[in-house]
């Protein structure tokens, strides 16, 4: 697999931030025409856009209209460029952000993996509260479970949700990612028997290659 070339990443952010939907298309279909993998675009581009991004508007340098455009440009740029997946399982999974959790993008990409491993998805998307996820749960009786947080001020929420899984569906694997995890993930995951922390959905990807 080729390495990503820091440059391709600046081209691809300065464009996001014009609002240049066409030259952030045509990045990515350069480097996937390249060798590089979906997986590639969603760590090195996609992910990495979206923390520095975040960081901006969480320091006032960014206008929430700017925000937001980046978000969707990105977006779009996922179901563009949705991986075929290489076989086909029975196995049903739930993605899902936590109540007041707005930021979706990461748990699109989740799915996408997911959906590249062959699983049955079910997205969700943002602000679901505990209540409504927990009955999905009981209703779908998917194989995993995997949950979004990005925001820390959600922590009480990803706290309340993440407890009713592990104690209700206990023979349920959680995966759990996001932005508010990267640093802490210990701390706040080390009580849980069924909960594992996945940092990227390259390492999703790895996960899921053992099933």
């Amino acid at each position: 697999m080729n390495t990503l070339n820091q440059i391709y990443f600046i081209d691809f952010y300065n464009s996001l931030l014009d609002g240049d939907k066409q030259k952030c298309y045509d990045i990515v279909n350069f480097l996937l025409e390249d060798g590089h993998s979906i997986l590639d675009i969603y760590v090195d581009l996609f992910q990495k856009s979206l923390y520095r991004i975040g960081k901006l508007w969480d320091q006032r340098e960014l206008s929430i209209s700017e925000e937001h455009m980046a978000s969707n440009i990105i977006s779009s740029l996922i179901e563009r460029f949705s991986p075929e997946p290489s076989r086909k399982r029975e196995e049903k999974v739930i993605v899902t952000c936590i109540d007041k959790e707005f930021h979706e993008i990461g748990a699109k990409m989740v799915t996408k993996v997911f959906e590249l491993n062959g699983f049955n998805t079910f997205f969700l998307g943002a602000n679901v509260p505990t209540k409504e996820i927990l009955k999905f749960v009981r209703q779908i009786e998917p194989y995993f479970i995997a949950i979004s947080w990005s925001l820390y001020l959600n922590l009480s929420r990803f706290l309340d949700v993440v407890d009713n899984l592990d104690k209700i569906f206990a023979n349920k694997t959680i995966f759990v990612g996001g932005q508010a995890l990267s640093e802490n993930s210990d701390q706040f995951l080390k009580k849980f028997t069924n909960v594992k922390y996945i940092p990227t959905v390259k390492d999703l990807h790895q996960v899921l290659l053992n099933y």
